[in-house]
């Protein structure tokens, strides 16, 4: 059995293997780390639930966090991935040990999953771009503000900017303050992935599949003229690649 912890900015989510040599996960559960205190008691009954002996494997964004999920945890062995750890993809970056380790899980799962050019687009607290190429290598890729970042900031840091709800039918054209503001922050984020994707194929002169994943992949996925592939849950097919590859080590 393995249990897939991910780590984020906003949330923490996992994700149970009852076997690991299998890409299905049996349960997935997500908890809000802005209230600590709940946070920390659903994740020990959600480990109390667990009957059998588990190995866990951890993709994390948040160091604090990391060291108080890993004291909770009753596992027979953790690993914690980041730039060092094993995953058969190689980072050709300048700083490589700044790479988040849910960039690279999710490029590990994609790449495996095509084993082409590949731009693995996160939709998260952030949304990220992360360009794999077919010789397994991951060389770079674009960061931006997550919708629900753009939306919170919009109320925050003007007067009287209101916090909308993006599930209503969004066009391109808002003739009132909620729908222009649903329009720039779902349209604009759409328009700048498949912007930049166009921009990185011409200055690399590369072909990308378009992979997208993460929260709000879904949402926005109905909006994307390219041709996409919706894989909502890669982070953890990633996780689980990397466990097995680093499980006898």
């Amino acid at each position: 059995m393995l249990v897939a912890v991910k780590i984020g900015n906003s949330t923490i989510s996992i994700a149970l293997f009852d076997d690991p040599l299998s890409d299905r996960f049996s349960s997935i559960m997500t908890f809000d780390i802005k209230k600590e205190s709940e946070m920390e008691n659903k994740i020990k009954k959600f480990f109390s639930k667990i009957k059998k002996e588990s190995d866990t494997v951890i993709c994390s964004v948040v160091p604090d966090l990391t060291e108080k999920i890993l004291k909770l945890l009753k596992s027979k062995k953790n690993i914690v991935i980041n730039y060092k750890t094993e995953t058969g993809l190689g980072l050709k970056l300048k700083n490589p040990q700044k790479f988040g380790a849910d960039r690279l899980a999710t490029s590990v799962g994609a790449y495996n999953l095509f084993k082409e050019n590949i731009a693995v687009v996160d939709f998260g607290t952030a949304t990220t771009i992360t360009v794999v190429t077919k010789k397994a290598e991951i060389i770079g890729g674009a960061i931006m503000p997550g919708i629900n970042m753009m939306r919170e900031s919009l109320t925050e840091k003007t007067a009287m900017l209101p916090y909308v709800d993006l599930n209503k039918k969004i066009s391109a054209l808002g003739n009132e303050t909620h729908s222009a503001i649903r329009s720039g922050i779902t349209l604009g984020t759409v328009c700048a992935v498949e912007g930049i994707i166009d921009k990185i194929e011409k200055e690399e002169s590369l072909k990308l599949k378009t992979v997208l994943t993460g929260g709000w992949s879904e949402f926005l996925s109905i909006y994307f003229n390219k041709k996409i592939n919706l894989k909502p849950y890669l982070v953890f097919e990633g996780m689980r690649l990397i466990y097995l590859k680093n499980i006898n080590s």
